[in-house]
Parts: structure tokens; sequence; C-alpha cells
């Protein structure tokens, strides 16, 4: 006779308000619905879950701008109290700011290899302000 099946119970981790997968054939995507990661497929179904309440990477401020996409997001301690979090950043005026890099070398932003994209102009911008 068959064993019964022992497996009682499966955690899965993931953040189904983070980038959907990259299906590069359209027919594939369209019609078997891959454009959403099977952690959001779960949370669409009504799969019981746990939603990040959370998160000590980012600086308040700049949790601020994604947060929205969290019902209860919060800073975790640290965040608040520890001195990286309060150091200026090197060469920026603010906290965050959006900086317009112009073309470097007569070229933006491109795609060497499909979904992979490049601005060698933002790079040297960033090696710029890090090196002076």
């Amino acid at each position: 006779p068959e064993a019964p099946p022992r497996l009682k119970r499966i955690v899965l981790i993931g953040d189904h308000n983070q980038l959907p997968p990259v299906v590069k054939n359209m027919a594939i995507q369209k019609y078997g619905h891959l454009d959403q990661s099977l952690f959001a497929r779960f949370v669409r179904l009504g799969v019981p879950t746990l939603e990040l309440d959370s998160q000590g990477r980012a600086r308040p401020s700049i949790a601020q701008l994604y947060n929205w996409r969290y019902k209860r997001l919060g800073d975790l301690p640290h965040v608040t109290t520890s001195r990286e979090f309060h150091l200026a950043n090197a060469g920026f005026l603010h906290e965050y700011q959006v900086v317009n890099v112009e073309d470097y070398n007569g070229r933006g932003e491109f795609t060497p290899n499909p979904y992979f994209y490049q601005n060698l102009g933002e790079a040297e911008y960033l090696v710029a302000v890090y090196m002076t």
C-alpha cells in the first residue's frame, strides 16, 4: 500500500507588490497568465498570508516613497536610532533627489541585451559623485 503524504505545511516567502516575472514569449505571457508570480496568484486566490509590516533597510523618508503599497508598513527601531541612517548622502543636497543626467557621448539609456537596461551616463555620474 502507498504511504499517506507526510507534508503538512509549506511556507513561501515573497512579495507580490514587487516587480512581476519577465516572460519573453508574449503568447505564453498573455494566454498562460504568467505575467504574475506564483505568490501573487496565491494572494489573488485568497490563500492566507502575512504582509510585511516593518522595514529595516531604508531611511524613513525614503520608505515613505513605497510604503503606500503596504497596509501598515513601519520602521524597525534601528532605522530611526542608528547613526548611519542619519548621515548625509555624499554628493547630494537632500536625502533623496531626482537628477536629470544628460546623454553620455551622445547616448542615453540603451538595451544591449533583451530585458537589460544600461545607462553609462548615470553610471559615470555616480562615480563622479563619490570620487569627489
